[in-house]
């Protein structure tokens, strides 16, 4: 959980409610969830939920951190986690929203 304290409640209009954000692989399999309070951007999430990944191999050796790609949807097109995917070597394909096209 992310927030003050671990809480991950966030008030918004339909009460108090919290955002579940989902890493998966290219087979829909988890790899990471984050539960963060509604108010919070999606972007910084975004890269909080990238740093709980860890791949684990069959053999010995260091767990996999850094995904290859990203798909994600519009919410986390954001310029600052653009340029922390680019940072780490990742690929990304986002939508763009309307005004940034």
């Amino acid at each position: 959980m992310d927030g003050p304290g671990g809480h991950a409640i966030g008030r918004s209009r339909g009460g108090l409610t919290a955002k579940i954000h989902l890493a998966c692989d290219g087979r829909g399999r988890p790899l990471a969830i984050l539960i963060a309070p509604v108010q919070r951007h999606d972007g910084i999430c975004a890269q909080s939920l990238l740093k709980r990944i860890r791949v684990s191999h069959l053999g010995p050796g260091r767990p996999r951190c850094r995904p290859a790609h990203v798909i994600a949807d519009k919410a986390y097109s954001s310029r600052g986690f653009r340029t922390y995917l680019r940072k780490r070597g990742a690929g990304h394909v986002f939508f763009e929203k309307t005004d940034r096209q």
